[in-house]
């Protein structure tokens, strides 16, 4: 590296260390069956999409994850932006009981955030486990694999490998053809532990 670059890029640029690297990513609610017959919720944002592949990730301990592993079906169902507080509202619940250590100073334990995040269940189709009525899409899924990650963040979480068998969407947000209108459908998105929605339209791939 030359000292113009090595200048430029000092100058430029820091090194970081966030507690949290959310990026920006989707906020998914994730709907499995609970040991007790109760449905949980889990309020996510790990995740990322090819075809109809989605992979999530999730906590070692968690309600979720245990539900995932043991009946192997969800739905992953994702809020328009404007759902939010929804969201917050369930945010600092979790299926567990008693909450795990390393949970009990934030958290308490509920096996209904559906009243709590003032949501309403909807049948689903090709899965057990409801879809969530208030979310703009709804995706039913099967469980493909489970995954350790390797690494330091092993122990503390695991990549679940999920396929899409059937997707549902508002009909105020499907254009013809299958196609979701980007202008109707603006999906809530975490960004370093806050909230967002998206902004207007910069541009189009030649693919749209």
């Amino acid at each position: 590296m030359n000292g113009t670059a090595e200048a430029l890029h000092t100058d430029t640029h820091v090194v970081i260390e966030p507690k949290i690297l959310y990026i920006g990513t989707p906020i998914a609610l994730i709907t499995t069956l609970s040991p007790d017959g109760s449905v949980n919720i889990g309020p996510m944002s790990s995740s990322w999409t090819l075809g109809r592949t989605v992979v999530l990730g999730w906590g070692a301990g968690s309600q979720t994850l245990a539900n995932l592993e043991r009946d192997g079906e969800c739905v992953i169902n994702y809020p328009h932006a404007d759902r939010w507080s929804q969201v917050e509202s369930i945010a600092m619940l979790t299926g567990k009981s008693p909450v795990p250590a390393e949970k009990e100073d934030q958290f308490r334990s509920s096996n209904d955030k559906w009243s709590a995040g003032g949501f309403t269940a909807q049948p689903s189709q090709v899965v057990t486990p409801p879809r969530i009525a208030e979310c703009a899409i709804q995706c039913e899924a099967e469980v493909q694999a489970i995954h350790r990650p390797e690494g330091p963040d092993g122990e503390s979480f695991r990549i679940v490998e999920t396929y899409v068998r059937r997707i549902h969407a508002e009909r105020s947000i499907v254009r013809a053809h299958d196609h979701i209108d980007t202008d109707a459908w603006s999906p809530a998105l975490y960004v370093f532990r806050e909230y967002f929605g998206t902004g207007i339209r910069r541009g189009r791939t030649r693919r749209t």
